[in-house]
Protein backbone atom coordinates (compact mmCIF):
# COMPACT_ATOMS: atom_id res chain seq x y z
CA UNK A 1 0.00 0.00 0.00
CA UNK A 2 1.32 3.64 -1.00
CA UNK A 3 1.99 5.57 1.85
CA UNK A 4 2.01 9.36 1.69
CA UNK A 5 3.87 11.13 4.61
CA UNK A 6 3.98 14.78 6.04
CA UNK A 7 6.85 16.18 7.88
CA UNK A 8 5.03 19.04 9.82
CA UNK A 9 6.95 21.79 11.29
CA UNK A 10 5.26 23.91 14.33
CA UNK A 11 6.28 27.69 15.45
CA UNK A 12 5.19 29.25 17.85
CA UNK A 13 5.80 33.19 17.71
CA UNK A 14 8.07 35.20 20.02
CA UNK A 15 7.06 37.22 22.82
CA UNK A 16 4.80 40.63 22.68
CA UNK A 17 4.73 42.85 25.94
CA UNK A 18 1.38 41.20 27.15
CA UNK A 19 3.19 37.80 26.90
CA UNK A 20 6.09 39.07 29.33
CA UNK A 21 3.19 40.52 31.82
CA UNK A 22 1.31 37.36 31.47
CA UNK A 23 -1.80 39.05 30.56
CA UNK A 24 -4.38 36.84 28.45
CA UNK A 25 -3.59 37.37 24.52
CA UNK A 26 -5.61 36.02 21.96
CA UNK A 27 -7.42 38.07 18.90
CA UNK A 28 -5.73 41.35 19.79
CA UNK A 29 -3.13 42.44 17.26
CA UNK A 30 0.45 43.07 18.97
CA UNK A 31 3.90 43.08 17.49
CA UNK A 32 6.56 41.02 18.76
CA UNK A 33 8.57 42.60 21.68
CA UNK A 34 12.38 43.18 21.53
CA UNK A 35 12.96 39.97 23.59
CA UNK A 36 10.65 38.11 21.57
CA UNK A 37 12.72 38.97 18.56
CA UNK A 38 15.57 36.93 20.99
CA UNK A 39 13.60 34.12 21.42
CA UNK A 40 13.86 33.42 17.94
CA UNK A 41 17.72 32.75 17.18
CA UNK A 42 17.19 29.40 18.16
CA UNK A 43 14.47 28.39 15.81
CA UNK A 44 16.58 30.87 12.48
CA UNK A 45 19.63 28.25 13.11
CA UNK A 46 17.71 25.18 13.22
CA UNK A 47 15.45 26.43 10.25
CA UNK A 48 18.24 27.51 8.05
CA UNK A 49 18.57 24.90 4.73
CA UNK A 50 15.19 23.38 5.69
CA UNK A 51 12.95 23.37 2.29
CA UNK A 52 9.49 23.83 3.04
CA UNK A 53 6.63 22.82 0.28
CA UNK A 54 4.11 24.55 1.96
CA UNK A 55 4.69 27.56 4.89
CA UNK A 56 1.08 28.60 6.87
CA UNK A 57 1.05 31.63 9.58
CA UNK A 58 -1.67 33.11 11.51
CA UNK A 59 -2.60 36.14 10.06
CA UNK A 60 -1.44 38.26 13.24
CA UNK A 61 1.21 40.29 13.31
CA UNK A 62 3.62 38.62 16.07
CA UNK A 63 3.64 35.40 13.92
CA UNK A 64 3.81 37.03 10.65
CA UNK A 65 6.92 39.12 12.26
CA UNK A 66 8.18 35.69 13.71
CA UNK A 67 8.17 33.87 10.26
CA UNK A 68 9.77 37.23 8.74
CA UNK A 69 12.73 36.99 11.38
CA UNK A 70 13.47 33.57 10.67
CA UNK A 71 13.05 32.67 7.21
CA UNK A 72 12.06 36.13 5.37
CA UNK A 73 12.65 33.84 1.70
CA UNK A 74 9.03 32.17 2.93
CA UNK A 75 7.45 34.71 4.35
CA UNK A 76 6.28 35.81 0.61
CA UNK A 77 4.67 32.39 -0.45
CA UNK A 78 3.23 31.87 3.19
CA UNK A 79 -0.77 31.43 3.05
CA UNK A 80 -1.86 33.47 6.22
CA UNK A 81 -4.96 31.76 7.59
CA UNK A 82 -7.25 33.62 10.19
CA UNK A 83 -7.64 30.32 11.15
CA UNK A 84 -4.64 29.65 13.00
CA UNK A 85 -5.47 32.64 15.67
CA UNK A 86 -5.28 32.00 19.05
CA UNK A 87 -8.48 31.57 21.12
CA UNK A 88 -10.23 34.72 21.03
CA UNK A 89 -10.52 35.55 24.99
CA UNK A 90 -13.16 38.21 24.70
CA UNK A 91 -13.48 40.49 28.06
CA UNK A 92 -10.49 38.96 29.40
CA UNK A 93 -8.08 39.85 26.96
CA UNK A 94 -5.22 42.32 28.42
CA UNK A 95 -6.04 41.12 31.66
CA UNK A 96 -4.10 38.56 33.99
CA UNK A 97 -5.09 36.13 36.54
CA UNK A 98 -4.66 38.56 39.42
CA UNK A 99 -7.07 40.74 37.65
CA UNK A 100 -9.82 37.94 37.42
CA UNK A 101 -9.22 35.28 40.11
CA UNK A 102 -12.16 37.00 42.11
CA UNK A 103 -14.32 36.58 39.10
CA UNK A 104 -16.88 33.52 39.58
CA UNK A 105 -17.09 32.84 35.84
CA UNK A 106 -13.10 33.11 35.31
CA UNK A 107 -12.72 30.63 38.45
CA UNK A 108 -15.37 28.07 36.76
CA UNK A 109 -13.34 28.60 32.80
CA UNK A 110 -10.03 27.65 34.82
CA UNK A 111 -11.51 24.32 35.83
CA UNK A 112 -13.58 23.59 32.69
CA UNK A 113 -12.33 25.44 29.84
CA UNK A 114 -14.24 23.21 27.46
CA UNK A 115 -17.47 23.64 29.07
CA UNK A 116 -17.28 28.00 29.86
CA UNK A 117 -16.81 30.21 28.03
CA UNK A 118 -15.13 33.79 28.29
CA UNK A 119 -17.71 36.52 28.01
CA UNK A 120 -17.76 38.00 24.42
CA UNK A 121 -14.97 35.37 23.46
CA UNK A 122 -14.53 31.75 21.78
CA UNK A 123 -16.35 28.86 22.83
CA UNK A 124 -13.89 25.83 23.13
CA UNK A 125 -16.10 23.90 20.33
CA UNK A 126 -15.77 26.95 17.97
CA UNK A 127 -12.17 27.02 18.32
CA UNK A 128 -11.71 23.22 18.63
CA UNK A 129 -13.57 23.08 15.29
CA UNK A 130 -11.82 25.81 13.36
CA UNK A 131 -8.35 24.21 13.91
CA UNK A 132 -9.78 20.98 12.39
CA UNK A 133 -10.91 22.75 9.47
CA UNK A 134 -7.42 23.91 8.85
CA UNK A 135 -6.25 20.45 9.33
CA UNK A 136 -8.47 19.42 6.76
CA UNK A 137 -7.39 22.13 4.28
CA UNK A 138 -3.80 21.23 4.84
CA UNK A 139 -3.49 17.61 5.05
CA UNK A 140 -4.28 16.02 1.04
CA UNK A 141 -6.71 14.21 0.66
CA UNK A 142 -7.01 10.23 -0.51
CA UNK A 143 -7.69 11.51 -3.94
CA UNK A 144 -4.62 12.08 -5.72
CA UNK A 145 -4.75 14.35 -8.85
CA UNK A 146 -1.37 13.52 -9.95
CA UNK A 147 1.33 10.91 -10.16
CA UNK A 148 3.22 10.43 -6.93
CA UNK A 149 6.15 7.80 -6.22
CA UNK A 150 5.01 5.13 -3.82
CA UNK A 151 6.47 7.15 -0.75
CA UNK A 152 5.32 10.46 -1.27
CA UNK A 153 6.36 13.23 1.67
CA UNK A 154 5.98 16.59 1.75
CA UNK A 155 7.31 19.32 4.24
CA UNK A 156 5.22 21.90 5.78
CA UNK A 157 6.16 24.45 7.94
CA UNK A 158 3.22 26.45 10.51
CA UNK A 159 3.75 29.43 12.72
CA UNK A 160 1.35 29.94 14.99
CA UNK A 161 0.38 30.75 18.53
CA UNK A 162 0.73 28.32 21.98
CA UNK A 163 -2.90 27.33 21.88
CA UNK A 164 -3.41 26.21 18.30
CA UNK A 165 -0.29 24.43 18.30
CA UNK A 166 -1.15 22.20 21.12
CA UNK A 167 -4.54 21.94 19.59
CA UNK A 168 -2.49 20.85 16.04
CA UNK A 169 -0.83 18.29 18.05
CA UNK A 170 -4.03 17.02 20.26
CA UNK A 171 -6.00 16.72 17.17
CA UNK A 172 -3.39 14.67 15.46
CA UNK A 173 -1.33 12.38 17.68
CA UNK A 174 -3.86 10.20 19.59
CA UNK A 175 -3.77 9.74 23.62
CA UNK A 176 -2.01 13.33 23.50
CA UNK A 177 -4.00 15.61 25.89
CA UNK A 178 -3.81 19.41 25.16
CA UNK A 179 -2.38 20.65 28.46
CA UNK A 180 0.92 17.91 28.38
CA UNK A 181 2.29 19.58 25.36
CA UNK A 182 4.51 22.48 26.16
CA UNK A 183 5.09 25.35 23.30
CA UNK A 184 7.27 28.17 24.78
CA UNK A 185 8.04 31.28 22.62
CA UNK A 186 10.18 30.51 19.75
CA UNK A 187 10.02 27.10 20.26
CA UNK A 188 10.39 24.37 17.18
CA UNK A 189 8.02 21.44 17.58
CA UNK A 190 8.48 18.39 14.39
CA UNK A 191 5.41 16.09 13.66
CA UNK A 192 5.95 13.06 11.36
CA UNK A 193 2.33 12.29 10.18
CA UNK A 194 1.53 9.26 7.81
CA UNK A 195 -1.99 8.72 5.52
CA UNK A 196 -3.31 5.58 5.76
CA UNK A 197 -6.33 4.94 3.51
CA UNK A 198 -8.87 7.84 5.03
CA UNK A 199 -6.87 9.11 8.01
CA UNK A 200 -3.83 10.85 8.89
CA UNK A 201 -2.20 10.20 12.57
CA UNK A 202 1.07 11.52 13.73
CA UNK A 203 3.79 10.00 15.56
CA UNK A 204 5.23 11.34 19.17
CA UNK A 205 5.83 14.96 19.15
CA UNK A 206 9.45 16.14 19.53
CA UNK A 207 11.22 19.22 20.59
CA UNK A 208 13.25 20.50 17.39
Amino acid sequence: MDIRRMNLVLMRHGSTLWNEQKRYLGHTDLSLSPRGREELTSAQAKLIGMNFDRVYCSDLARCRESLNAVRPDLAAGAIYDRALREMDFGAWEGHTYDQLKDTALYRQWLDDPQQVTPPEGEAWASFEGRIAAFLGRMLPSSEVTQPEPPSFSTNVLAVAHGGVIRQIATQLVSGLAFWEIEAGPGQLLGLTLEQREESWTGAELRIL
